[in-house]
């Protein structure tokens, strides 16, 4: 349990008055209910010698009172609540998707987006909520554990003794099955981010299984993974059941031991049926208190497994970040670079220098590396390769190269992504920023896309659709090549940017990337004889 504290400590200190306020308010319903059992038990008494009549109206009016207390109290804590755990949450949340953010390029090589997406959502979720709800039930069921057991034990000491004794039970066996606990919620918790990862995948790519007929085979896919899901899920519920048997086991026999001990008791004077009443409220309570730990003990384990699965991505390093911030780039120089995958050489001994005002050419088969070679001159396998990248004599190690790459360079990819947003949004990526629509629209006719722009319903506030399903690939590539030249970057990367232009719009982009070229470096990954015609090198990579 310290871990999981020790780890949201930081998503939960800046709300550390409002939980020690939560933490206040549940000590004071607990408090108000410990009263109960004092009026039954008064209540019994008085019936039993006929003085109840007289008393009637205290009795409920005192009830009355305990139970709007308790709902004041409780209104107010679970607003209290909803507050920190939503942003707790959040905090937690983003953190975790920031780090992932600024890993190695290659973290989310062969990695499933809806499987990390689930786990950090749900993991984040359930260490808040525990630590959260722990903190305040912690201090609330000690209160009603220790407060009620030390009465039990001055108004009948051997009931005292039965009751600590449960309590005993209750820890040890909680030693004894912990471990088991979590290794069966650690795998099953595993097999399910893994079912609803492939759920999501065959519903975002409902297009291509229709396609090309896949829908059996992928149902098929997706009926393994359940097979795989319902194993872990029964021997979680197996372990699960191992704590929830042993409790209803000690429940019922610590409840029949309280009776005849009690009833014992009663027989032979020493305690009046009311204050039987109050033990056996009281020892309810108790029961609680211990079955609570007993548990949370349970809780405990399955937090574990959303802690270290959280960790596992906390503890990755992050991808290196200098810290100076260029304002131009007019030069870059790459000496002895080499890259590889695995075992495969990718780039070896590279050396090349590109200069501003220049247009500069990739080419070679597909696999040959044009695509790594660019992104490792983006910084993007900052940590991964040898030799040395340089922006205007600075290593891009020193540079911030995420300010760098949202700053000063624009990237247009053969396959673009847009957002389910605005087009505003999507040009900008900037829910403040403002668009130069004239400037949009001078683009839009360079390439074009002035019909597109006259049948959008509501302009630059038209939503893209899911999978940009409104669009089709033309317009798509068109709108990633605008959303770069609107940054004005100072270096401009286009990978195969005519793929899905039509020639005349293919032609109208290479002039007007030849009239800007002065003051911008130009990376261009091609095989459009027209594009190579307007470069100034040609880099040339092969397999």
């Amino acid at each position: 349990m310290k871990l999981i504290f020790a780890f949201a400590k930081p998503y939960l200190k800046p709300f550390r008055a409002a939980v020690a306020l939560l933490i206040l308010l549940y000590i004071l319903a607990g408090l108000a209910s410990l009263v109960q059992p004092y009026l039954f038990g008064s209540f019994v008494d008085a019936l039993l010698t006929g003085s109840a009549a007289d008393r009637m109206t205290v009795y409920i009016l005192l009830i009355a009172g305990l139970g709007l207390i308790e709902l004041i109290l409780g209104r107010v804590c679970e607003r209290i609540y909803i507050r920190v755990q939503c942003r707790s949450g959040h905090a937690l949340n983003a953190d975790a998707i920031h780090r992932i953010q600024n890993m190695p390029f290659r973290f989310m090589q062969g990695r499933n987006a809806g499987f990390l997406n689930r786990q950090i959502n749900n993991d984040a979720n359930a260490v808040i909520i525990f630590c959260v709800t722990v903190l305040e039930n912690i201090v609330t069921n000690v209160m009603t554990l220790l407060i009620p057991l030390v009465l039990i034990t001055v108004m009948e000491p051997r009931l005292g003794l039965a009751v600590l004794a449960v309590n005993l039970l209750y820890f040890a066996l909680y030693h004894f099955l912990k471990g088991g606990l979590y290794r069966a919620q650690r795998k099953f918790m595993d097999e399910q981010a893994d079912y609803f990862s492939k759920l999501g995948t065959q519903l975002s790519n409902v297009k291509f299984i229709q396609t090309h007929g896949l829908a059996d085979g992928f149902i098929n896919r997706l009926r393994r993974s359940l097979e795989k899901l319902l194993r872990a899920a029964f021997k979680s519920q197996k372990a699960r059941y191992a704590f929830t048997g042993a409790n209803t086991v000690i429940k019922y026999g610590s409840t029949i031991l309280v009776f005849v001990l009690g009833g014992y008791a009663v027989i032979r004077g020493k305690m009046t049926l009311g204050d039987f009443t109050v033990v056996q409220s009281f020892f309810v309570m108790t029961l609680g208190a211990t079955q609570y730990f007993f548990s949370l003990g349970k809780e405990v384990q399955s937090t574990r497994v959303s802690r270290d699965r959280l960790a596992e991505i906390f503890d990755r390093p992050e991808q290196t970040n200098g810290t100076k911030k260029p304002a131009d780039i007019g030069r870059i120089e790459c000496s002895g670079v080499s890259f590889r995958y695995g075992e495969e050489n990718v780039l070896t001994d590279r050396n090349e220098t590109f200069e501003k005002g220049k247009i500069y050419a990739f080419v070679g088969e597909n696999g040959a590396g044009k695509s790594t070679f660019i992104n490792l001159l983006l910084g993007l396998f900052i940590d991964q390769y040898e030799g040395s990248v340089c922006y205007d004599g600075v290593p891009i190690e020193k540079l911030d190269m995420r300010a760098v790459r949202r700053d000063l360079i624009g990237v247009s990819e053969q396959e673009p992504m847009l957002l389910e947003d605005t087009l505003r949004f999507n040009l900008s990526f900037d829910d403040h920023a403002e668009v130069d629509e004239s400037e949009f629209r001078a683009l839009c006719e360079m390439l074009n896309l002035e019909a597109f722009v006259r049948q959008l319903p509501n302009g630059l506030d038209t939503v893209v659709r899911e999978g940009s399903t409104n669009l089709s690939g033309g317009e798509k590539q068109k709108i990633s090549i605008i959303r770069a030249l609107l940054k004005h970057p100072k270096l401009l990367v286009l990978d195969e940017p005519t793929s899905a232009l039509d020639r005349e719009s293919a032609r109208k982009l290479i002039d007007y990337l030849s009239g800007i070229r002065e003051d911008k470096i130009i990376f261009v990954s091609t095989h459009d004889e027209q594009f190579l015609s307007i470069c100034s090198e040609s880099i040339t990579l092969t397999k």
